[in-house]
């Protein structure tokens, strides 16, 4: 080993060698790039909900349905969609489709159509056909979707790719269960997908949030599976939440044992915090005795408490409440009451947002109903839900948020817009995030929600916006992330916008209907229209939606996933059972392709120790000798590495308006842009519903 004297002068040479990475990343980050790329995305997502909202009201056109027979493409396909083409880029990998020493593996992409999904449920008509008309006229006017879709993507190519990247997917979700997503592909699974369930579709519809469920876990919930059901009700809502939400779970009996934490506080809804909560949730128990006030004295010394730190979601707040017997310990009733109306009015005032309860009771005995009905009404923003089968635990606590998206449509929200916590996309091993928008028929008072359109974007994109030295990726990342966050907080809603004859006439659209009504006098004019109606000059409606070859829920004559989706690059038909194989063999694995071998890691490690090396020993022998120019070079501010400059932000091409001339690309030559893959949030819980 040779040793050497090094001065002060070398050791901050050296120091600065080993910091300047970090240097470079702190100089570099360009924000004005970075929210130019955000601003353009948001405007891009309104953009396409004004054109559902345009299309939404022309839907009761006779040629709107005479159009729509036999012309949507599904989710499951025996036959090919008409320009569907083999991309075998990164991002376009699919792990189902496998890897090939020979040739690049992908999946089968449509740019120049979408495709529509529906839960298996509402396939009841012949063909896996939906026969809800609702559901009908959803699928039927967003098929006109396609022009835009298609114009959009030719539009935005060079912006993206200026970042480096393709453009992402885009797809509109209606309330009612309809699902349409560009461009088109093959789904893994037929009929399984539920976009109500999804973060980007809860968070377009209600904003951030406050959430807090007290949860009745008594003896009497052992009945008939209730607890199963009641955890079941419990992880779907925490899983539907973002990032910019918080969440408090108070199950109670005897006593309430709030699950909070370990400096007692409402959770962030991350996704580390998610998964808290799921275990937690498991291992809930149906023991004990009924005590209300408890149960809602704990709930609100959290919340409080997390306000008091400012660490509460700065929005509107839903208390849901659900119990299946009567209060059978501590105060009684009226105290119950009397703490409940208290507390939500100074959170409330806190907060200077909305506070609803939702109670749900759930019992063949009617003496159950009666309190939990007094409650709802007792408070400003209340609402009850009379669960009459044990069955319907799941969808009408998880429905919630309904009430929130029925007051979003106000005109002081119309800028309104939600971000979800990046998350790995399905296909590409990429990660991303989704802005959302909801969509209304703003011809009604209030404004009916119709549903929520996403934008996918890619965090390679913001990545290059911020703009940085490859070696510090990872922290580039770190901060990519932490400003998509930052969004997400932000994104507020003004006000919630209901009064209470709206609100009286959401109650009574719901299962219980007149009898949840709370009795407030509301004239004729004042009572609001809170659901959709089928077309009423609508004599028939289309009984198959669907292009030959489209099985939406599956069936008899549908292959394998691969064999029907998977394909060599280039390529315009499946090939996969000729060259590609599923978790490879030999030299064809997957991560083999992905991650450099051993070997290769320590050659670099080596190579990296031996250059380092050389660069002190020239250091330190040359310090005695030049330790005069040493500073004058460090004197001159002469930078030590070039910092990377992003692409120019430039504005994205609009456009071209809607042509009713406009000719469906079936029988037209395909268009010269590169198809893109659907990105879809990563539930690590059940990523097979995924789309």
């Amino acid at each position: 080993m040779i040793l050497c004297r090094m001065s002060w002068k070398t050791t901050l040479l050296i120091a600065a060698l080993f910091q300047s990475t970090k240097l470079i990343y702190v100089r570099a980050f360009d924000t004005v790039a970075f929210d130019s790329v955000v601003t353009k995305l948001k405007a891009d997502a309104q953009e396409f909900a004004a054109e559902v909202e345009r299309l939404y009201a022309n839907r009761c056109n006779t040629e709107t349905m005479v159009s729509c027979i036999n012309a949507n493409y599904g989710e499951c396909q025996t036959k090919p969609y008409p320009q569907e083409k083999c991309l075998g880029e990164a991002s376009y990998q699919i792990d189902a489709c496998g890897s090939s020493q020979s040739a690049s593996c992908g999946g089968l992409w449509d740019t120049s159509v979408s495709s529509v999904r529906i839960p298996a449920e509402y396939a009841t008509g012949p063909g896996g056909n939906p026969t809800d008309p609702k559901l009908v006229e959803s699928i039927c006017f967003s098929r006109y979707l396609d022009e835009w879709f298609v114009q959009k993507h030719a539009a935005d190519l060079e912006y993206w790719r200026s970042y480096g990247v393709e453009p992402r997917s885009m797809y509109f979700g209606s309330q009612n269960g309809a699902f349409r997503i560009y461009p088109a592909r093959q789904s893994e699974e037929c009929g399984t997908f539920d976009h109500r369930l999804r973060p980007w579709y809860v968070a377009g519809s209600s904003g951030p949030k406050n959430v807090v469920l007290i949860l009745d876990t008594s003896g009497s919930m052992k009945d008939y599976s209730r607890i199963g059901l009641l955890k079941q009700a419990a992880q779907r809502i925490v899983s539907t939440l973002t990032v910019s939400d918080r969440i408090l779970i108070v199950p109670f009996s005897g006593t309430a044992q709030p699950i909070t934490t370990t400096d007692g506080y409402m959770f962030e809804a991350t996704r580390e915090n998610k998964e808290i909560l799921a275990t937690k949730i498991d291992d809930l128990k149906a023991e004990g005795s009924t005590k209300f006030y408890e149960a809602f004295d704990q709930a609100f010394r959290v919340v409080e408490k997390t306000a008091e730190k400012e660490l509460t979601a700065s929005c509107n707040t839903a208390i849901l409440f659900l119990t299946d017997g009567q209060n059978t310990e501590g105060p009684d009733l009226g105290n119950v009451t009397a703490l409940v109306d208290k507390r939500i009015k100074d959170i409330s005032a806190r907060l200077n947002k909305s506070v609803l309860l939702f109670t749900y009771s759930i019992s063949d005995d009617d003496r159950v109903h009666v309190y939990p009905n007094q409650l709802a009404c007792s408070v400003e923003f209340g609402l009850w839900s009379k669960i009459s089968q044990d069955n319907q635990i799941v969808d009408s606590l998880s429905s919630y948020y309904r009430l929130f998206a029925l007051g979003l449509g106000t005109e002081n929200n119309k800028d309104f817009a939600a971000w979800v916590e990046p998350y790995q996309f399905q296909t590409g091993n990429a990660w991303g995030t989704t802005v959302s928008v909801p969509v209304y028929d703003r011809s009604k008072s209030p404004p009916l929600f119709l549903g929520v359109v996403g934008v996918d974007v890619s965090l390679e994109a913001l990545d290059a916006a911020l703009g940085a030295n490859a070696t510090t990726s990872q922290e580039l990342r770190d901060e990519s992330i932490r400003r998509i966050v930052e969004y997400s907080d932000a994104s507020c809603p003004t006000t919630l916008g209901l009064s209470s004859c709206e609100l009286e006439a959401y109650r009574a659209f719901g299962a219980p209907g007149d009898e949840a009504m709370c009795g407030v006098n509301c004239t004729g004019f004042e009572v609001a229209q809170v659901q959709e109606e089928a077309c009423p000059t609508q004599p028939d409606y289309p009984k198959s939606l669907f292009v030959d070859g489209a099985l939406p829920i599956g069936g008899p004559g549908l292959v394998e996933y691969p064999k029907r989706a998977c394909c060599v690059t280039g390529n315009f038909t499946a090939s996969f059972m000729d060259v590609c194989v599923v978790g490879g063999a030999g030299g064809d694995d997957k991560d083999g392709d992905d991650q450099p071998s051993i070997g290769l890691i320590v050659g670099v490690v080596v190579a990296s120790v031996f250059v380092l090396c050389c660069c002190l020993y020239f250091i330190c022998c040359s310090d005695g000798q030049s330790s005069q120019s040493n500073s004058a070079a460090i004197g001159t501010g002469v930078p030590i590495a070039e910092a990377w400059v992003p692409p120019p932000v430039t504005p994205h091409a609009v456009c071209s308006p809607i042509n009713p001339a406009w000719v469906h690309p079936e029988a037209t030559a395909p268009p010269s842009v590169h198809d893109e893959e659907h990105s879809f949030e990563d539930d690590t819980r059940d990523k097979a519903k995924d789309p």
